[in-house]
């Protein structure tokens, strides 16, 4: 009994494939077949080029507008926290250049 069931489960898998590949592809190939060109029409008749029309006078310049009123000074920002570089490696690292006799970065 369990090998009939079997068998029928893959006919109606195979079914079901059969009949979503169906699905996908009828429309595709419709699509196609639409797209090709019909009869068309004659193309118009390119017509002439017209000649350019005269530049307009120039427009006489605007007023100038008040000047705005400068506004307050910003709140200075606090110093950054910023990591010395205790070695020539870290100094390398950061982008700088190690001095030996002073033992500092400077970095460029």
């Amino acid at each position: 009994m369990s090998e009939v069931k079997n068998l029928s489960r893959r006919k109606a898998l195979s079914r079901i494939g059969a009949l979503a590949v169906t699905a996908y592809t009828v429309p595709a190939m419709t699509t196609l077949s639409v797209a090709h060109a019909s009869d068309a029409s004659k193309a118009s008749k390119v017509s002439k080029v017209s000649k350019a029309s005269k530049a307009s006078e120039p427009s006489e310049p605007s007023t100038p507008s008040e000047p705005s009123t400068p506004s307050e000074p910003s709140m200075a920002s606090g110093a950054s926290a910023v990591e010395a570089a205790t070695s020539a490696a870290d100094c390398s690292a950061a982008g700088g250049i190690w001095d030996d006799t002073a033992g500092t970065c400077s970095l460029t």
